[in-house]
């Protein structure tokens, strides 16, 4: 499936570029300005992403052709789900918000083209939406969704549906339906009266009305954005693909030997000792993201008096800062990573702080003797430091 997303990514992606400049403070307001414009979105170039340091002063950070794009979409993607008012969250995921306002403006439509850009352009996926809205999407057929209580927002209704599914007698069945009495009468084609051998089409049919059919011009106009970069017709063309859009059942964390494996070090000449110092970090390296994994880190910095920012950052560690650091994503791009992660060393830094270069996918580790010392935390301060301090892991 990557191999088909980066296939389709070159097919369709133009030689140019277009800059745009956005606000972190902001993901949500900047991105849109640029992307609702039917003059932006006639153009298929890339990407070149600016962030801007403050919306008054207006300061630009170095431009940058990969990591801050990278960023972006990662900030885009929880963006479009937390600051749109375009979603609502079920236990299955994220489902269309009716919103009366954004319909007439086209918002659904603009985030469609948003998804399919981050996507086509080296995003990690923007698999959030619950599987029957991506069941709609890749079919546009309501009679293949299948909709259950779970995918309904509203918590009170959620549970209302599922005392009428889970009901086993003829007394609980007529309780739990008449506490659907205030919504029921107004929803078309429901079975009534509603008996044991029609509950279950009951709570479909409900669970269809209220998750898919009150928003259904919402999720068409979603679609149409969709075929932006020709996403659409790709995913309908192979539907395992939607594993972009779903969101998972079981969530893939992230871990010390998957991470340490995504790094292709690059180590000086054979047999020198330059190379066996590199060996060393390379392993330092290894055990700084067993000790995050396995929040031992605290336990290592005891003979520090830690500052009460420091303390609030080490409870929220984890090794998605690292991949954050290093490549601007949280995750694993949709099309994968372009170019493969890597670590470089080097020498005579003057600092033992690792730096990052996002652009690449590299991470840069310092080779210093004085790091080596088993007894010394030196290695995994400087880079819960430098992780800490980077505006990416923000």
């Amino acid at each position: 499936m990557e191999e088909l997303l980066q296939a389709h990514s070159k097919k369709v992606i133009t030689p140019s570029y277009r800059r745009i400049f956005i606000s972190k403070l902001d993901v949500w307001t900047t991105a849109f300005r640029y992307f609702h414009q039917d003059s932006f979105a006639r153009h298929h170039g890339l990407l070149v992403v600016s962030f801007a340091c403050d919306l008054h002063t207006f300061k630009i950070e170095p431009p940058d052709y990969g990591g801050p794009r990278r960023e972006f979409f990662r900030r885009l993607i929880k963006a479009i789900f937390e600051d749109s008012g375009a979603f609502e969250e079920t236990p299955n995921g994220f489902i269309p918000k009716l919103n009366t306002s954004h319909l007439e403006n086209g918002v659904y439509r603009t985030i469609g083209k948003m998804m399919s850009t981050i996507m086509i352009q080296g995003g990690e996926p923007p698999a959030h939406l619950a599987p029957c809205v991506v069941d709609y999407i890749l079919t546009g057929d309501v009679l293949q969704v299948n909709a259950t209580p779970d995918d309904v927002s509203a918590s009170e209704l959620r549970e209302m549906l599922k005392k009428v599914e889970t009901s086993s007698t003829e007394r609980e069945l007529e309780d739990a339906v008449k506490q659907c009495d205030s919504w029921r009468f107004e929803v078309e084609g429901l079975p009534n009266p509603v008996n044991m051998n029609t509950k279950d089409t009951f709570v479909k049919k409900a669970a269809l009305f209220h998750v898919i059919l009150k928003s259904q011009a919402c999720l068409d106009q979603l679609i149409d954005g969709l075929s932006y970069y020709e996403v659409l017709p790709l995913f309908r063309e192979n539907p395992l693909m939607c594993v972009f859009l779903v969101f998972p059942k079981i969530k893939q964390e992230i871990t010390a030997n998957y991470l340490f494996t995504a790094f292709t070090p690059k180590f000086s000449d054979v047999c020198s000792y330059t190379k066996m110092l590199q060996t060393f970090m390379w392993s330092m390296f290894y055990d700084f993201l067993q000790s995050v994994q396995g929040k031992q880190l605290e336990e290592k910095f005891s003979r520090r008096r830690l500052t009460e920012a420091e303390k609030t950052f080490l409870e929220t560690l984890s090794l998605v800062h690292v991949v954050q650091f290093t490549t601007g994503a949280s995750t694993v791009p949709a099309a994968g990573f372009n170019p493969h992660p890597q670590m470089i060393f080097l020498d005579c830094e003057p600092t033992g702080h690792p730096k990052a270069n996002t652009s690449r996918n590299e991470l840069q580790i310092p080779v210093d003797e004085d790091l080596l010392d088993p007894d010394s935390d030196e290695f995994d301060y400087f880079f819960f430091e430098a992780l800490m301090n980077s505006p990416v892991c923000r």
